[in-house]
């Protein structure tokens, strides 16, 4: 339904009105997308086309080099601290395909604990110590989580002994690993929040009435709450990818094999190249790389947070209505 219906629109005072707002909308989004296009047009430049002052709006030789040599192999033969840019996309999803497949059942399980299984005393006991994990900063918990990892189960520097020998306990080091990433994600106080309370709006008669015909909790979890969450789960998947995607302080700590590395710390290492050095990367002499490359990266650390909000998108505004008109 319009805000203002076509009746009210035939007067004058309206319709200026009304084109006043809509050319402010269309400034706002042109505003906002313009950096989006700069980039673009800056990753198919040349080198030396970039460098040019006064900077162009459309480049006069547009070029795939900056994306072409990225991805390919055979021209880090000279820099023994590169690799190509398609082991760090590699990486990248790797650490999302893992945080997602358990993070997100971990957390929902959880929240549907808490809304449906536990009598109101503990039910309120878990939603308050879930959600405590919100409020501890993250930078304080970096350094004793950064320990849990190295020595796992102790989170001290070092490893205790066991009684009355001098043997120390058995213990794990996960640093410089997939995992180090994904096991400190594997619960999340917002999803859960959001889990928790959609799993509040399903009635309770009907899970009661699918207990009495003899379903188990995970038949009801599988067969009845999630088909009638479908949009959240949506929503939670979208947040948990972008922000996995998009991490970039927690890997740059605890992974320090390049093989390792995703997109975003290889990002921030070819941007701190070329400010140390302030030269271009020099594969070839007649075409050098330089932040037409970074722009590249940028791009192409862009792309897959926008498929995934495409291929959300419908059950991202079902969930969106959900939580917004309940």
């Amino acid at each position: 339904m319009p805000l203002i219906s076509q009746v009210g629109r035939k007067q004058r005072s309206i319709r200026i009105t009304l084109l006043l707002i809509t050319g402010v909308l269309w400034l706002g989004v042109g505003i906002h997308l313009f950096p989006v296009y700069f980039s673009f047009i800056s990753s198919i430049k040349s080198y030396w086309e970039l460098e040019r002052i006064p900077l162009t709006l459309w480049p006069k030789e547009p070029t795939l080099y900056p994306y072409l040599v990225i991805f390919r192999s055979d021209v880090y033969a000279g820099y023994p601290g590169f690799i190509p840019g398609w082991v760090y996309v590699k990486n990248s999803f790797i650490l999302c395909g893992g945080v997602m497949a358990l993070q997100i059942p971990i957390t929902a399980l959880a929240a549907y604990s808490v809304s449906k299984l536990h009598t109101p005393l503990p039910s309120r006991f878990l939603f308050l110590f879930f959600i405590s994990t919100m409020l501890i900063p993250y930078e304080i918990s970096m350094i004793p989580l950064f320990l849990l990892l190295k020595n796992f189960p102790f989170a001290s520097k070092s490893i205790p002994n066991i009684p009355f020998t001098n043997i120390p306990f058995p213990h794990h080091n996960f640093l410089n690993t997939y995992w180090a990433v994904i096991f400190p994600a594997l619960f999340n106080g917002f999803n859960f929040l959001l889990l928790k309370g959609h799993f509040d709006s399903i009635p309770d008669s009907l899970i009661n009435a699918a207990r009495l015909d003899g379903a188990s909790e995970v038949g009801i979890f599988s067969r009845i709450v999630l088909p009638l969450s479908k949009p959240i789960f949506a929503v939670v998947a979208y947040f948990t990818f972008s922000a996995t995607w998009n991490q970039f302080m927690w890997p740059l700590i605890v992974l320090n094999k390049e093989k390792l590395k995703p997109l975003s710390v290889f990002l921030y290492q070819l941007q701190g190249y070329l400010t140390d050095v302030g030269a271009p990367l020099a594969w070839e002499k007649l075409k050098p790389l330089g932040w037409n490359a970074i722009m590249a990266i940028s791009i192409v650390q862009s792309i897959p947070v926008f498929i995934a909000f495409i291929i959300f998108r419908e059950q991202l505004m079902k969930g969106i209505k959900l939580r917004g008109f309940k």
